[in-house]
């Protein structure tokens, strides 16, 4: 192989790797008013901004099986490397999500989001009929009701690992790739305490990811340039 075709094929396998799509990258079951913060962050470690041209965030409650679109996201952009946060309006949750965090979410939906034990699937498109046909990424086990397994987490939070925060794994849960923190992680008694907690366990909108590789061009060398994460 030349060495042009050589630099071509590694540009190529690199360009490749670093349009690896949106993933999930936070969920949160927090335990102040009405069971809130409950949010789900959504992460586009691409060099590039996404539009939803279709699909959304589908919510498998309890035993559930179905690929419903409960969070509409068409329209909605997500920039590079940035992380979006939808929060559920259930029960203030809304208020409680600002007076938790001292900002609002991106986006606040009425739909119902999951106590743990459910699933959330984010899906890039649909059959035009509020139905997801392809899927990104998905946090709990597909139509597996969540209540104790290894991914529950019931007042508690999880987030995708820093080795894993470049990619979704389509309807494939695998727990290795996040931290969980099990069940009542969340949970003291205290309202003050679980607020303190909440504010230093969860980070909605700031899950840091892999920015967007530079390629420097030297002759027929390739430098890739990866930046450091900042979450551990």
């Amino acid at each position: 192989m030349s060495k042009t075709l050589a630099t071509v094929s590694a540009l190529a396998l690199l360009a490749s790797s670093a349009q690896a799509g949106l993933f999930i990258s936070e969920v949160v079951d927090a335990t102040l008013a009405g069971g809130n913060p409950k949010f789900v962050e959504i992460t586009n470690p691409d060099g590039s901004d996404y539009t939803f041209s279709g699909g959304g965030i589908a919510v498998q409650s309890n035993a559930n099986t179905d690929y419903d679109i409960d969070v509409d996201l068409t329209g909605i952009t997500i920039l590079a490397g940035q992380s979006y946060v939808i929060q559920s309006t259930s029960n203030d949750g809304s208020n409680v999500f600002f007076n938790t965090y001292g900002f609002d979410a991106d986006l606040y939906t009425a739909a119902f989001f999951s106590n743990g034990d459910d699933r959330y699937i984010l899906a890039d498109g649909d059959d035009g009929g509020g139905v997801a046909t392809s899927f990104l990424d998905i946090h709990g086990e597909d139509g597996v009701d969540g209540s104790g397994t290894a991914w529950e987490y019931t007042d508690g939070y999880a987030y995708r690992l820093p080795a894993y925060s470049t990619t979704g794994t389509g309807l494939a849960f695998d727990v290795s790739e996040w931290f969980q923190s099990g069940v009542n992680a969340l949970e003291t008694g205290d309202d003050v305490e679980e607020l303190a907690l909440i504010r230093s366990l969860t980070t909605p909108g700031v899950h840091i990811v892999p920015e967007p590789t530079t390629f420097a061009l030297a002759g027929f060398g390739l430098l890739t340039l990866v930046l450091a994460r900042r979450r551990s």
